[in-house]
């Protein structure tokens, strides 16, 4: 009886293992085969947050979010209360690369919405004045995972 069993068990991890190459063979290379690794619209879409939504919003209330970190020059990442997290895509490139900038908003109403600008502030001499500003994109909802491989994907490029 004791053969059996083992003969099975071996049966089945031999099949598993075969399943497993098989999907391997299928799946996409790594970034170190030198195949390209995920956009950030694939990131994006890769999967649902925990609610169950993943469709990007127009506006964001004034008090839905409470800090915002530069992740480069055309992405900000909203945080929220709890994980809640949201990805905005300016319309083009216009933050510069300066660690840490302090941002300023022009909103129309007290949320925050698509087509509203910002721009990098400065204090120069104790007044404060800013740079070229730009549009911002919609708000598209963002689990803490999926933030850290959008980070871990612009630091490859």
């Amino acid at each position: 009886m004791k053969t059996s069993n083992l003969n099975l068990r071996m049966a089945a991890a031999l099949a598993a293992t075969g399943l497993l190459l098989g999907a391997c063979a299928t799946q996409p290379q790594s970034v170190a085969d030198g195949t390209p690794s995920p956009s950030v619209d694939e990131i994006l879409a890769s999967a649902l947050l925990p609610n169950g939504n993943s469709e990007p919003a127009r506006c964001l209330p004034g008090t839905a979010y409470t800090d915002v970190e530069v992740i480069n020059p055309e992405l900000l990442l909203f945080y929220g209360l709890g994980d809640r997290m949201w990805l905005n895509r300016t319309r083009q490139a216009c933050l510069g690369s300066r660690i840490d900038p302090v941002l300023a908003f022009d909103k129309r109403h007290s949320r925050l919405c698509d087509l509203d600008s910002v721009a990098v502030a400065d204090n120069i001499g104790g007044h404060w004045s800013t740079g070229v500003g730009c549009s911002l994109g919609k708000f598209n909802p963002i689990s803490p995972e999926q933030a850290e491989l959008v980070r871990a994907e612009l630091s490859m490029r």
